[in-house]
């Protein structure tokens, strides 16, 4: 009975019950829809930034992030890599080898950071090797070719086919040049990428600074859910055991893109909240204003006899009744707002005609939401919880209805 007549009150008051609603539908719409988009561009930058680096996980020697040398390798590469493959969650490892030199041509010289890889794995991982402008990426079969960045190119006043020599130390400290040519020039929309980073392929990398052919710098693992990162972690670093090998989550090896997901993660929190407090509030104040209104409308019902905490449960299941029809189509119209973006993205290149760069790391303009099941279950169960929560003030003033001054 209870039930019937909450759900038939609520509807007593249209207006008074679709304003509520739609405090709460819109409210929710605009925290699912923020909190999706946010979530998906820490993803793009995450995703972007790992795969041109090493990727989620990153074995090598332990005091190589200390002082980076490209003395400081690992070997056994090739019989790690088949069984770290081996693992459902992993889905590529790629190797690396990193080396410093100055590039220099007719126009003069400059200071590089020289990326040897393997062009067909880049080629399905890596963005970069889709960000190439002039030319054409890497093969395997290339010897002596580079990739270089716009900015760079620029400086050396260098174009395909330009010669180009690279000085450098191999690993052991013998001064070494290389006549090279460019084969490809691309553009990550980064400063930094563009005018310092060179690539060239492993084979070549690995005579140039002097390691063997099971020798790298870092070998990365990139997985197919990151959420299986800890689980691979534990399960790769049996097969390291003994051996002068760290295995390492992308958060250490790019600490600038972890701290700057962690410090937007934190602003959005706050902004969240704000949000909800706003949304609270008007929740609060209509149900408020909802008891008010039917004073006169109680105190019949307390007159008649009516008993107080039944009139308490009708309030608190119209209460709930409110909640969860705004709730319900907050969560549709929200999550499919997210949904939307998700799929079809939505392109900020006319607004940032420079493209967007975090820590150093190019990110592509068109962005992308990652709405998942948790988003609109813990923002859904908030705001109904909080909804239910509030419905207990206005059942307070119930008990302070004076029934003959309220009916005369």
């Amino acid at each position: 009975m209870i039930v019937r007549l909450a759900w038939r009150s609520i509807w007593r008051n249209k207006r008074r019950t679709l304003i509520t609603m739609t405090s709460i539908s819109l409210g929710l719409t605009i925290a699912i829809f923020f909190t999706a988009l946010v979530e998906g561009v820490f993803r793009q930058v995450v995703n972007e930034a790992i795969r041109m680096q090493a990727g989620h996980i990153t074995l090598e020697n332990p005091e190589y992030q200390t002082s980076p040398a490209v003395d400081l390798r690992i070997g056994g590469v090739e019989n790690l890599r088949r069984r770290i493959e081996g693992i459902e969650a992993v889905e590529q490892t790629k190797l690396l080898i990193w080396g410093q030199g100055v590039a220099n041509s007719g126009a003069g010289g400059v200071g590089v950071m020289v990326m040897g890889v393997e062009p067909s794995v880049e080629m399905k991982t890596s963005p970069l090797a889709q960000d190439i402008v002039a030319g054409a990426y890497l093969a395997d079969s290339d010897d002596r070719m580079v990739v270089l960045g716009g900015h760079l190119a620029e400086q050396l006043k260098l174009k395909l086919g330009s010669k180009i020599v690279l000085t450098t130390n191999n690993a052991q400290g013998q001064l070494v040049e290389e006549l090279c040519r460019v084969k490809g020039i691309f553009r990550t929309g980064s400063d930094e990428i563009d005018g310092y980073l060179i690539q060239i392929p492993a084979t070549f990398a690995r005579r140039v600074f002097g390691l063997g052919d099971d020798e790298a710098t870092q070998l990365g693992v990139i997985l197919k859910r990151p959420g299986d990162q800890a689980v691979v972690i534990d399960a790769i670093t049996p097969m390291v055991a003994g051996k002068d090998i760290a295995v390492l989550p992308w958060q250490s090896i790019l600490p600038e893109v972890a701290s700057f997901i962690r410090l937007r993660r934190t602003s959005n929190g706050v902004f969240q909240g704000l949000l909800f407090v706003i949304i609270l509030f008007t929740i609060l104040n209509t149900l408020l204003m909802s008891v008010i209104e039917r004073e006169r409308e109680f105190a019949v019902l307390l007159a008649l006899g009516t008993p107080v905490r039944q009139l308490k449960g009708q309030l608190f299941v119209e209460s709930a009744c409110i909640a969860c029809l705004g709730g319900l189509a907050g969560m549709v119209l929200g999550g499919s707002l997210a949904l939307a973006l998700q799929i079809w993205g939505l392109d900020l290149a006319s607004i940032m005609p420079k493209g967007v760069t975090i820590s150093g790391f190019a990110v592509s303009t068109t962005i992308h939401a990652n709405l998942t099941p948790p988003i609109l279950y813990w923002i859904g169960g908030i705001v109904l919880g909080a909804t239910l929560l509030l419905s207990f003030m206005p059942m307070r003033r119930i008990t302070q209805v004076h029934i003959a001054e309220t009916l005369r």
